[in-house]
């Protein structure tokens, strides 16, 4: 006998029943029918084993609130109500389970109204599946995202965002700015360190890093929160300015360029001191990026033509 004769040879009611039997022997997702007023009347296995119960005939005749802490069981029969009223499903929600400080559970659920034979609502059905560990590797996996996109686009020597990061943030400011009707401009900061083959010949190359990380910490002490701080070269650093015109940014460069003179560099038995230049413009909606970043290479230029530790518009 094949096992589609088998299944022929067996009425209707036997095969709900083995299918019922199956579903609650061995489901791994959890699946129950309440009555109207959200009391199990028929549960699975496993729903039996998520909430602790000795078994699943157990269960019949309880509710969620036997099982769970009140503000999670009083959702759930909320939920459900509501479904009553409708006559709607709710399908793919995200139930949260609060068990201690310590411990969540987070459950992915559908629920269905109960229809008897003539077509009446007298409860609800649903499944539920713990989706926790699910979740869990997920937050990972978007952390790890994170921290990989952090570190593509920040320099591990200052901290600061690097080279490649600042043309990209530099083309979307230039294109924002572009496109915008209201009042308002962004204006850009090029640092360049004064004499560095001086420094490394006074200091040592291996100190050299120091003055780094103490230009990149002066740099940000000294912005505005919506400002941000690059790393572009060997011994050069660049500001983009958001909504900052020429004179205020001009204001920041120069406390920039008198704190980094000022801060001293504790070396192995020394002190060293450095001084920058540096170079302010103003974006322009006429002039392209090329040209943009051009004039801000002449206006640091000209602070070091003019004697450095200086900044110039």
């Amino acid at each position: 006998m094949t096992v589609r004769e088998g299944f022929m040879d067996l009425n209707s009611k036997n095969i709900e029943r083995i299918v019922l039997k199956t579903i609650g022997k061995y489901s791994q997702d959890t699946v129950y029918f309440k009555d109207s007023d959200s009391r199990f009347i028929w549960v699975t296995e496993s729903h039996a084993r998520q909430v602790g119960a000795k078994n699943a005939a157990d269960m019949i005749g309880k509710s969620d609130f036997d099982y769970f802490p009140k503000e999670f069981a009083q959702s759930a029969k909320d939920t459900e109500m509501t479904i009553m009223a409708s006559g709607e499903a709710i399908v793919n929600m995200t139930e949260e389970l609060v068990l201690d400080d310590e411990t969540v559970r987070y459950f992915m659920a559908s629920k269905y109204p109960l229809y008897d034979d003539n077509g009446d609502i007298i409860g609800t059905w649903g499944m539920s599946r713990d989706i926790t560990d699910h979740l869990k590797l997920e937050n990972e996996l978007q952390e790890s995202l994170v921290k990989l996109q952090r570190l593509a686009r920040v320099d591990d020597l200052s901290g600061l965002y690097n080279r490649r990061y600042f043309y990209e943030k530099l083309e979307k400011m230039s294109s924002y700015y572009s496109e915008r009707q209201e009042e308002g401009n962004f204006s850009l900061i090029v640092i360049d360190v004064d004499d560095m083959t001086q420094v490394n010949d006074q200091y040592g190359q291996q100190n050299g890093d120091l003055f780094l990380r103490m230009i990149a910490s002066v740099m940000l002490s000294n912005c505005r929160k919506p400002d941000t701080c690059f790393r572009t070269g060997g011994d050069e650093f660049a500001i983009i300015l958001p909504g900052c015109e020429k004179v205020a940014a001009l204001g920041i460069a120069k406390r920039i360029v008198d704190a980094i003179a000022g801060t001293p560099v504790r070396l192995d038995g020394d002190v060293g001191k450095i001084t920058v230049s540096a170079g302010v413009v103003t974006f322009d909606k006429n002039s392209d990026l090329e040209e943009f970043l051009s004039n801000a290479e002449r206006k640091l230029n000209k602070s070091k033509r003019n004697g450095k530790n200086q900044a110039s518009i």
